[in-house]
């Protein structure tokens, strides 16, 4: 089930940073496309902006005119000679046609008697503020474009000529020499065409009086299939990265995992080697116990620890045995005073092998009944003692405590020696785990000790708490009255 659940998740996972990825890739496009049309539209507006610049250049030219022919207006005709670009002038003042230029065009001449029956029509296109009206400006009408002035209610207009308009427009753009892919045309009639035809397009058209005209800018978008191909291989790449991840955990999971059971199977397999030995052990200390009984002591007393321990050794095998498993517990009156004491003399002279003084600190000055479990608890402290014997035999001496707080036994086991580290604590309770440290090297063990006491704790309703000492570590057996 939890291998499903592990699948499901990474699958999950995935899917969302393959989506996740893809519509960064999809923003990305769009962005890019954006920035390609702002580019290509900004272009378009300066070349827009190129060809006003010649209907601004006629406009100071002929503001330049009007003010030589509203004082000498037989000038008119010399002017029309030998300008190309001006094709019909014409004078109205007060309203009334005085100079007139190619009258034989009724066209142009009803365009020149409509200015002069009302001149506001020539504003309608060339101011923003009906309370301010310019004196110069532009008009255009039917084919007609007219730059026109008014001074001192004299209007002068100038007939710009259409070609040549265009062919300055030609030659304005040829020397910019652009790169540019564009159209520009008038009312459908090509003007100038630069660059090839691309299936992106913008279309502008012209500010007055030039409206007429139309700019059509081409350009390519950008190379998408690279983007795609680049972003598709990164997302792939980082979904190889986590499988290959996920894969390596799997397998040191796995592989820790087979080396646990191993583990848990070659416990098993000596645990249970002991057990016939544990057997003849016991029987034959009862026996030569029944033979020895007259004997002057201490002999009948080493029999009595020979016997016990044998017992004890063979109910912790059984243990080990059952490990992951509920214990069987025999609850019942325990005198925690004397079993406390029990333990300080089966394990002083262990210890004294060792060069390890073990002190007994008892400040319960009466015995402690409480209902657990006898053997249970003798495992428990035998645990630490053993370890304290392993590990903290350069302390030279092991406190072995024992206090009441609150209608709960506390045993401790403190050793003087170098302790363990803050971030060690909580993992020498894992199945199997041993410190690495100079401490442990050359020292036997499975690392299922502290594991079983705590399991033993639980189940005595009590717990196990460890702290740091200065020096050495102090490790606390916390007993409550067990159901």
């Amino acid at each position: 089930m939890k291998k499903l659940t592990a699948i499901l998740s990474l699958c999950i996972f995935i899917m969302a940073f393959s989506y996740l990825g893809w519509r960064t890739l999809e923003h990305e496009v769009i962005k890019r496309e954006n920035q390609e049309k702002l580019l290509a539209q900004s272009r378009a507006e300066n070349i827009k902006s190129l060809i006003g610049s010649l209907l601004t250049q006629r406009s100071t030219y002929f503001n330049s005119l009007s003010d030589i022919l509203l004082y000498d207006e037989s000038n008119i005709d010399k002017l029309l000679q030998i300008q190309t670009d001006v094709k019909n002038i014409f004078v109205i003042d007060h309203g009334v046609i005085k100079y007139l230029s190619n009258d034989t065009d009724k066209q142009w001449s009803q365009l020149v008697e409509s200015i002069g029956y009302d001149n506001s029509i020539l504003f309608n296109h060339n101011t923003q503020n009906e309370q301010h009206r310019s004196s110069t400006g532009w008009y255009q009408a039917y084919n007609y474009l007219v730059y026109w002035s008014i001074q001192s209610d004299t209007i002068i207009g100038y007939e710009l000529s259409n070609i040549k308009l265009s062919l300055d427009v030609i030659n304005l753009l040829d020397e910019k020499a652009m790169n540019d892919s564009f159209n520009l045309s008038n009312d459908e009639k090509q003007i100038y065409n630069n660059g090839e035809k691309y299936p992106n397009e913008i279309v502008i058209s012209l500010d007055y009086p030039l409206q007429n005209w139309q700019l059509n800018y081409y350009y390519q978008s950008a190379n998408l299939t690279n983007i795609y191909i680049f972003g598709v291989s990164v997302i792939v790449l980082f979904i190889l990265i986590i499988l290959g991840l996920a894969l390596y955990c799997y397998r040191e999971y796995t592989q820790t995992l087979r080396l646990a059971k191993q583990q848990v199977s070659f416990v098993g397999q000596v645990s249970h080697e002991f057990k016939t030995p544990l057997t003849n052990i016991s029987l034959y200390s009862e026996m030569l116990k029944e033979r020895l009984i007259d004997e002057v002591q201490p002999v009948p007393d080493y029999l009595d620890v020979i016997t016990s321990e044998s017992n004890r050794l063979t109910r912790l095998v059984q243990n080990v045995l059952n490990f992951n498993k509920p214990a069987k517990l025999n609850i019942k009156p325990v005198n925690i005073t004397q079993l406390v004491k029990q333990i300080y003399f089966t394990f002083r002279p262990v210890l004294e092998t060792k060069s390890l003084e073990l002190n007994l600190i008892c400040d319960v000055h009466y015995d402690f009944m409480m209902n657990t479990d006898q053997d249970s608890v003798i495992q428990i402290i035998s645990n630490f003692l053993s370890n304290a014997e392993k590990y903290a035999s350069n302390g030279q001496k092991v406190d072995l405590i024992l206090t009441e707080q609150n209608h709960k036994a506390i045993i401790t086991v403190r050793d003087y020696g170098n302790g363990i580290a803050n971030n060690q604590l909580k993992k020498i309770f894992k199945p199997f785990y041993r410190i690495n440290s100079s401490i442990t090297e050359g020292v036997s063990g499975t690392g299922i000790g502290l594991t079983i006491a705590n399991q033993l704790a639980q189940q005595l309703n009590g717990s196990i708490k460890v702290t740091n000492e200065k020096p050495g570590v102090a490790f606390s057996l916390i007993l409550m009255e067990s159901k």
